[in-house]
């Protein structure tokens, strides 16, 4: 089924959408006069919703083959016309893992077959599942659906530039852009697609978890579903996020607890020895693992093997390719492979690998992101003094391993510049913002005059 993105009645109900969104929009802006920051409200939507329909134009316009986009729109389209033919049948189709076996079962000729390439892979045909939710509102109008899922990731932002807008280790322009104003970010997070509910997945998890980190703030029944409904989005689409999000908050939280047993040296060395043996004895169980059966025993190394050479090696997936080298599946060849995919991960592609207009917008991301690094080594006075600094900080040692972790991820196994570009997404403000971070004079005079003022979250006054 190919869509219909300018047909009459598609453009009507998307412009119908986009005049109820726009009025929504500024109804929230009205109601909120009295916070500066929503200044940036409107903008940052309108930026979301402009670069969702250029996501939108671009795979149904210039890329004639459509891309996974209209794929998961075929299928959600699929899922309403089975709602109409057999609501039970829908509402088992909602609950059930996809397999070759169930799509025979449940769609017909009446209802449209999903395409096969995304209903055999469960967290893709998720995607279809998730937007099947609004066809019902929107007469399965693909510029309507595009124009939901920009709002829904807008919304989802701002929220991340609301917790992190008065932190004062950054100008606040850096924050508003690192959070708002990515331009590859919105492009590739903005429409019909994994990466978009990955990030406003992502956005979301981070906002309620450093508000109570930051703000003490007991969480509301609302901020409990949103938590957990974050989790399982990210959970069904990609699972290794949840463990690139965990293993930093855990760390994060160790520091917390560690802080607080400064005054008991006792309770502090004894938390740091449990804290050890219980890592020994993971590593340890992990070695036993690998020992013991084949080098892919892990279930997480073998998944980022097969990912990593599914990108290589097959055909489908086109674009501007790239190689690390890496032919050694084993934990430490993952270990030597590290610097090189994290480096890919944060600053590729160069300028001179972009043969697209969005891998040279990202290429121009990357050369920043390089300023900002070097910045971030020789313009911060004492570099031991900033590092000193930002272990203060639990944002920022948050970003910095999230970034890290994600990063080998995104590098190791991509393959592709394009890939690359939309994996990396929910890492690109953390990172942007660590290297930005500097220590707030006010802050840095405090700890001069032996002040022992709490460190964390300097904030604006």
């Amino acid at each position: 089924m190919k869509p219909e993105f300018f047909s009459l009645f598609d453009i009507s109900i998307g412009l119908g959408w986009l005049i109820l969104i726009l009025v929504g929009l500024w109804v929230i802006r009205l109601r909120n006069l009295d916070q500066e920051h929503y200044k940036y409200f409107y903008p940052a939507l309108l930026f979301k919703l402009g670069f969702g329909l250029l996501f939108a134009f671009t795979y149904t316009t210039i890329l004639a083959e459509g891309g996974d986009t209209l794929a998961y729109w075929e299928g959600a389209v699929d899922l309403n016309h089975l709602f109409w033919d057999n609501p039970a049948s829908y509402f088992a189709e909602m609950m059930q893992r996809p397999s070759a076996d169930t799509i025979t079962v449940n769609f017909n000729q009446r209802t449209g077959y999903p395409p096969s390439w995304i209903y055999k892979e469960p967290e893709s045909f998720f995607i279809s599942k998730i937007i099947s939710l609004f066809t019902f509102f929107t007469f399965n109008s693909y510029m309507a659906l595009t124009l939901i899922c920009s709002t829904i990731a807008g919304l989802c932002s701002w929220k991340l530039y609301e917790l992190v807008k008065d932190f004062s280790f950054c100008k606040h322009w850096v924050l508003l852009a690192a959070t708002l104003f990515i331009p590859t970010v919105a492009f590739w997070c903005s429409g019909i697609s994994k990466d978009t509910f990955i990030l406003a997945a992502f956005n979301l998890l981070i906002f309620y978890t450093f508000s109570i980190l930051k703000k003490g703030k007991t969480l509301s029944l609302s901020g409990i579903i949103m938590i957990f409904l974050s989790a399982f989005v990210l959970f069904k689409i990609r699972d290794f996020m949840l463990i690139a999000i965990a293993a930093p908050l855990a760390f994060v939280l160790f520091i917390r607890i560690a802080k607080k047993l400064s005054n008991s040296p006792v309770l502090l060395w004894s938390t740091r020895i449990l804290s050890t043996l219980v890592l020994m004895v993971v590593v340890l169980a992990y070695l036993q693992t690998t020992n013991e059966s084949s080098n892919l025993a892990n279930v997480y190394l073998e998944e980022v093997a097969v990912i990593q050479q599914d990108f290589k090696q097959n055909k489908l997936y086109t674009g501007y390719r790239y190689d690390l080298g890496i032919t050694e599946y084993t934990p430490w060849g993952m270990i030597k492979a590290a610097p090189m995919s994290i480096v890919t991960a944060f600053y590729r592609p160069f300028i001179w690998e972009a043969n697209s207009a969005f891998l040279f917008v990202s290429g121009l991301e990357g050369l920043l992101l390089i300023a900002l690094t070097i910045g971030f080594f020789f313009r911060s006075g004492n570099i031991w003094k900033h590092f000193a600094f930002i272990r203060t900080q639990e944002f920022l040692v948050f970003a910095i391993l999230f970034s890290l972790l994600l990063g080998f991820f995104v590098g190791f196994t991509s393959g592709l510049f394009n890939v690359l570009v939309r994996f990396k997404a929910p890492f690109m403000a953390m990172i942007i913002i660590f290297f930005a971070a500097r220590q707030p004079k006010k802050v840095e005079n405090e700890a001069i005059n032996g002040s022992d003022t709490c460190l964390d979250y300097p904030m604006r006054r």
